[in-house]
């Protein structure tokens, strides 16, 4: 076998067993140990959004946090965890599963990265923040909205 594709083989495993491996593994300790979780992280905010039904913004909010978060981990996370968990985040997660309102929460995320910018620790950081203050609200109610229908299914 040709050696770049044993590479990429092993490669393929040491990112499933450790980077990919690590970020499940920390989304598994928070949601078994909520309150040792800083509310105001990535992981927070995957906590912010775990208990919505699925007629409310927040059931297709969750599964895209724990992808964010599985992804990137805590790379340019800043504090969003503040936004999800503030009354105003709250009150637009219970919001009805719609299209609209899951385009005025990605208006407030998209708000937020925009204040982020040029505050990344790390080029890193500032990468993701650049990202998050790029995705328009569509770009996320889509994306929130295939999750939730993705969650619908699976469950």
């Amino acid at each position: 076998m040709n050696k770049f594709y044993l590479k990429l083989i092993a490669s393929a495993g040491t990112l499933s067993t450790g980077w990919l491996g690590r970020n499940y593994y920390q989304q598994y300790q928070a949601l078994e140990n909520p309150d040792q979780v800083n509310p105001n992280g990535r992981l927070g905010a995957m906590l912010a959004a775990r208990n919505f039904d699925r007629n409310q913004v927040g059931y297709g909010v969750y599964p895209s946090i724990r992808l964010i978060h599985f992804l990137f981990g805590n790379i340019g996370e800043q504090e969003i965890g503040r936004l999800f968990n503030s009354p105003e985040g709250q009150a637009l997660m219970r919001e009805l599963r719609i299209i609209e309102n899951h385009k005025k929460l990605g208006t407030t995320e998209q708000k937020y990265w925009i204040n982020e910018k040029g505050q990344g620790k790390y080029l890193s950081d500032e990468l993701m923040i650049r990202f998050g203050a790029f995705a328009g609200p569509a770009f996320r109610a889509y994306v929130q909205e295939g999750n939730a229908m993705i969650r619908e299914y699976m469950s």
